[in-house]
């Protein structure tokens, strides 16, 4: 008995495997000293998140001195990261902030055009298999740290 709930057990473990079911958990996306003005700064994506249904976003600037804006990201790709959509945005500037946003891939929604963010936002119902950060800053700040860190469900 023991054994054939053995042989179950490794079945479904390859079947999970092989099918690339979603690596819940929590992702650092960036965590980063900001000491220069940044342009489309981009980060190494975190992978492998198939059948990822919700994603929980945190959003934490804790601020120095120094800097005018800082613009930061959250990105998806569903064709293995030669193309890149907004899902989320944060805006900060001069003061420490904490931003969230939580997206959900099960959302019922009409099909819809889709539109970069160029204010504070999200784009919910888009969530591919592929997370990075982008960050655009103006100004020099010190002594400065954003990070983006997502829940992924």
């Amino acid at each position: 008995m023991l054994r054939r709930i053995s042989a179950a057990a490794l079945a479904l473990v390859l079947s999970v495997v092989q099918t690339g079911a979603v690596n819940v958990g929590i992702y650092t996306l960036v965590s980063t000293g900001v000491t220069t003005a940044l342009s489309a700064q981009s980060y190494t994506p975190t992978l492998n998140l198939d059948g990822a249904t919700a994603v929980s976003l945190e959003a934490n600037f804790q601020y120095g001195s120094g800097g005018t804006s800082l613009a930061l990201w959250a990105q998806t790709s569903c064709d293995g990261g030669t193309t890149w959509r907004d899902v989320a945005r944060f805006d900060f500037t001069t003061s420490t902030l904490v931003q969230y946003a939580n997206l959900s891939g099960l959302t019922a929604k009409a099909v819809t055009t889709y539109a970069t963010l160029a204010s504070a936002g999200v784009n919910d119902g888009l969530i591919c298999n592929q997370l990075r950060a982008v960050i655009t800053s103006v100004g020099i700040y010190a002594n400065t740290t954003v990070s983006l860190r997502a829940s992924v469900r």
